[in-house]
């Protein structure tokens, strides 16, 4: 139930619930919207005037990868190209929070992974975390709400990096570049703040980025577009990525191809599901059933095995979900239908000089 009203709420922002009852929602959450602004804003103030300290860990370079709205922009594919680029050279340290997992409210942070891959399930560990400490086996993975401890954990384990995921917020670590990612479907959350809208702060604090990226870009107008509208608010360089399919793999990891299946049941939890269905329908398939549930959730396995009697009923010859649900998923699950998940990599399709030039900056910090 929780996970339906939900996903009704956010439709209803989005617009895509219309009626009486939609524009009553609408009108409940605004004065909540008024005052998470307020609040966001003076709790910026606080950190701009030195009234609220900020700890420095005892690293070279600490880069955040963050966003102004909640949920979806695709914080994680930019924290593994980034991790990508100083990975076979220095320590990569990733602190995440570890959205909905139970390590979130831990005291102390967990270390999911420190140089021989995750050491805890997803289930325990969180689905983006896990997904990290798995593409990056060597790095150093610390999941946790206190990113203060998080960070001291990294520099104690010899972190020459650290990327703070999701951390645009989290003012209270310092950090030497604030790296924004926009999605450029939405860049402003529906022009509302929480929970009105999706804004997490005010359109301005851009102004602290040191790199804006333009995501889920489909094409160099669309870029140019959305660009012109940031321009107002920013002071960076600004570049463009989109997520293009590496491999369609199955659970054991191989690479396979479905092209004489191309009808298939399409599941995931994930803040934006329309972005999945569009890449897989780019690349020729047809989806004949959806389950989807509210971004984080986990997939119990008699929903999954009902999904999959139910999606092989209308035709469907597979299933297939995103890399982060296909973590979550158990070992020796057996289904109706076999279930295989998309490998994504983040490209980068404008701005590849300023990208260059970040990243030289950001390694003069190291060396």
């Amino acid at each position: 139930m929780k996970n339906k009203i939900e996903i009704y709420l956010k439709d209803v922002i989005r617009g895509r619930k219309k009626g009486f009852l939609a524009f009553l929602i609408k009108a409940l959450l605004l004065p909540l919207s008024w005052l998470y602004g307020i609040g966001a804003h003076l709790r910026n103030r606080l950190y701009e005037y030195g009234w609220m300290r900020r700890y420095v860990p005892p690293v070279p370079l600490v880069i955040s990868v963050g966003n102004i709205v909640a949920g979806g922009t695709g914080k994680t594919p930019v924290t593994l190209l980034l991790a990508g680029a100083f990975y076979s050279r220095y320590t990569v340290a990733i602190l995440s929070r570890g959205y909905r997992s139970q390590v979130e409210k831990l005291e102390t942070p967990l270390t999911l992974c420190e140089g021989q891959g995750p050491t805890f399930p997803a289930s325990y560990s969180g689905d983006e975390p896990f997904l990290l400490a798995q593409r990056l086996p060597r790095s150093i993975v610390i999941v946790g709400g206190n990113r203060k401890k998080a960070s001291f954990l990294a520099a104690k384990a010899g972190a020459q990096v650290i990327l703070l995921d999701d951390g645009m917020q989290h003012r209270r670590l310092a950090r030497d570049f604030d790296v924004v990612v926009v999605d450029v479907g939405d860049p402003f959350g529906q022009g509302y703040f929480l929970p009105r809208g999706f804004l997490r702060e005010d359109i301005r604090s851009l102004s602290r980025a040191q790199l804006i990226i333009l995501n889920h870009i489909q094409d160099e107008e669309q870029f140019n577009r959305v660009k012109v509208l940031l321009n107002p608010y920013i002071q960076a360089p600004v570049i463009g990525t989109k997520g293009v399919v590496a491999a369609i793999r199955d659970l054991q990891g191989k690479a396979v191809d479905l092209e004489n299946e191309k009808k298939m049941g399409m599941f995931c939890a994930i803040a934006y599901p329309d972005y999945f269905q569009r890449t897989l329908e780019q690349e020729g398939f047809t989806i004949v059933n959806q389950l989807i549930l509210a971004d984080h959730e986990n997939f119990h396995d008699k929903d999954l095995k009902d999904f999959a009697i139910e999606s092989a009923k209308k035709g469907a010859k597979c299933l297939i979900c995103t890399e982060k649900d296909r973590v979550k998923i158990e070992e020796g699950l057996i289904l109706a239908l076999p279930i295989f998940w998309v490998q994504l990599e983040l490209k980068i399709v404008a701005g590849q000089e300023d990208w260059q030039n970040f990243l030289q900056k950001a390694e003069a910090k190291i060396i």
